[in-house]
């Protein structure tokens, strides 16, 4: 009779609890028992990178590694990033890179070229060319000359660095004009307790901030 442990793990967000061989390797897990099959199984090497998964945050390669090693972990897999709050529901921004800087071609090594590019992104938010080859050089593309993604993920670190106000208003004016040295011109404004009226874009100068009218 075959021995079998039971393992949880937890992936993109949801807890599972399965059954597996000591040798049951984690790719096989991810795409046979829980039906995952964005992480690809390429070389079965650990070479090409395809296989690569995220586990508590860092990349490995899930065909190097057995089911029973990631007992209690976390695991994100490419099919998790559309869940991330950056993504707002639709596609992350490492995958819109892909997408818009042609980043990818049969396609077959972009699951795992996107989660490097994403331990990348989540240890250095603002990359560098060099930095961006290194993450990827344990990943192998046949096909595109790896150029495009490398601009797509430069795509990605642009977009993440948008404004955070955009996303409610967490950038305070304190953190806007930490500058000692910024004056707009009118007292108590910006940051300050009041704003005149007649810096307010779109205001009638004929009135002040009580409403009355100026020329009284």
């Amino acid at each position: 009779m075959t021995e079998t442990r039971e393992i949880t793990l937890t992936v993109n967000g949801t807890e599972h609890t399965i059954e597996v061989e000591p040798r049951r390797l984690l790719v096989h897990a991810i795409r046979e028992d829980l039906d995952l099959t964005g992480t690809h199984i390429g070389c079965d090497t650990g070479n090409c990178g395809a296989c690569t998964v995220l586990k508590d945050g860092e990349p490995v390669k899930s065909c190097l590694s057995f089911a029973v090693q990631a007992d209690g972990s976390e695991i994100m897999t490419v099919e998790g990033m559309e869940d991330l709050p950056e993504a707002s529901g639709e596609l992350h921004p490492l995958q819109e890179g892909f997408r818009e800087e042609h980043g990818l071609q049969c396609g077959y090594c972009t699951p795992g070229m996107i989660m490097s590019g994403k331990a990348l992104l989540d240890e250095s938010p603002d990359p560098d060319e060099d930095e961006i080859r290194e993450a990827i050089s344990g990943n192998l593309c046949r096909c595109t000359g790896y150029q495009n993604i490398v601009k797509s993920i430069e795509y990605a670190a642009e977009e993440l660095k948008e404004p955070a106000a955009a996303d409610g208003g967490t950038v305070t004016a304190e953190q806007r004009f930490a500058d000692d040295d910024f004056d707009c011109g009118v007292e108590d404004c910006c940051g300050g307790p009041s704003t005149s009226a007649t810096h307010i874009e779109g205001a009638d100068p004929q009135f002040d901030d009580a409403g009355g009218d100026t020329d009284e």
